[in-house]
């Protein structure tokens, strides 16, 4: 890419991106599905376990991959042509198809191939027609929640049933003993999972989410907010304020309703809706810290683990799945929350160190130069210099 496509702030939000997906990932290499939407159905909330919960869906849940959904759109602005774009983006689906079902059923790359081939004409509008078209796509999720919420009692039961049974603890049982099991045991599991949330999943929440906030990561581009421009101090405030109170609010609603399946929809929009602003927040302090600090030896390793974002995303799933997993470990369900809190902050560590260990040697990731070599048969793992005038490759 050229040398604006590899902005170093970019860079760092990439990397500081992976690393609070990996905070609510690990929760699903460890637990049920029911664990992540209900924690009151297996583990604990008390003590230690209730403060990671709650530090997890302040801070963590959904705020990351929104970041993370930013950056994809501004990739697609910086890449190339009109027909390589789409190619990468296929490529991008088989190497989701294969994730999710061969390793781990929370894959994203799917979602993003699938979502940005329908984006990708968008990177040529002006922002302000992205940001309009991104914001109403993001309330679509919120409301489409809040709908459901108002007319529970009057929902057919087989939306009901399907809706339900990732929520209560039904599914609890079978999953601990498909993922305690070898490979071929965990498969039907794990597909079923992924086959909802590549369908059902992806038209009522995921899919929205991730094109608006696609559409803003072209416009926050284009307006230079990736590049040193930086929000007033009034509006981050009131992001940050304005988030924090939202989701808050959000956590509040599931405490005191005890995760009740009315309650927890109408939880989930205050929780959709307070991500917004959070991620915003929470990404404008990265960005002014990797400016401020751009020397820095943390910021430069970072920044490393941004470049190899691919490689990176899919080495946390297969460690996870693999230290917990019956094909691994096999300590699947057997960590509390707060346990996997610190797990994760320890991958950190080591993700980083590895990161910029490789980046000293190489200019790709394993991943990316398979995946740049799938589309345009360069399997490098150290990209040429551009010359002066040259058009990104």
């Amino acid at each position: 890419m050229s040398q604006r496509a590899r902005l170093a702030p970019l860079d760092v939000l990439r990397g500081f991106c992976l690393l609070g997906i990996l905070v609510m990932n690990i929760q699903s290499f460890a637990m049920p599905v029911a664990a992540y939407l209900n924690p009151t159905v297996f583990g604990s909330l008390a003590g230690l376990d209730g403060i990671a919960w709650v530090l997890g869906r302040l801070l963590f849940d959904c705020k990351f991959l929104n970041l993370f959904a930013m950056l994809f759109g501004a990739s697609l602005v910086l890449g190339g042509d009109d027909t390589r774009p789409r190619r990468r983006l296929a490529w991008l689906i088989v190497f989701g198809v294969l994730h999710a079902y061969g390793v781990w059923y929370g894959d994203v790359l799917f979602t993003y191939g699938v979502v940005g081939m329908l984006v990708v004409g968008a990177r040529t509008w002006s922002p302000q027609r992205q940001l309009r078209l991104g914001l109403v796509l993001i309330s679509v999720g919120p409301v489409l929640a809040l709908a459901t919420a108002l007319a529970f009692d009057h929902l057919p039961h087989s939306i009901l049933d399907e809706f339900l049974k990732y929520l209560d603890a039904r599914t609890v049982e079978g999953e601990l003993a498909a993922f305690r099991g070898d490979w071929l045991t965990q498969l039907p599991v794990r597909a079923a999972i992924a086959f909802s949330g590549q369908t059902s999943a992806l038209l009522y929440e995921t899919g929205w989410r991730a094109a608006g906030f696609m559409l803003l990561g072209m416009a926050a581009l284009q307006r230079g907010l990736f590049e040193g421009t930086t929000p007033p101090p009034r509006a981050t405030l009131l992001l940050w304020v304005s988030g924090l109170a939202v989701t808050g609010a959000g956590i509040a609603v599931q405490l005191a309703w005890g995760f009740a399946p009315r309650a927890w929809l109408f939880a989930q929009v205050l929780h959709e809706v307070g991500a917004i602003p959070l991620a915003l927040a929470i990404g404008s302090a990265v960005l002014a810290l990797a400016r401020r600090f751009a020397k820095a030896p943390p910021t430069r390793a970072i920044a490393s683990l941004g470049g190899v974002a691919f490689t990176a995303y899919l080495m946390q799933s297969l460690l996870g799945t693999l230290l917990f997993g019956g094909h691994g470990l096999g300590a699947f369900g057997t960590w509390s929350r707060s346990t996997l809190f610190l797990a994760a902050c320890a991958f950190w560590t080591a993700q980083v160190l590895l990161a910029s260990l490789w980046s000293r040697h190489f200019g790709r990731g394993p991943l990316e130069a398979l995946w740049r070599g799938l589309v345009r048969k360069d399997y490098s793992l150290r990209p040429r210099a551009l010359h002066a005038g040259e058009p990104s490759p």
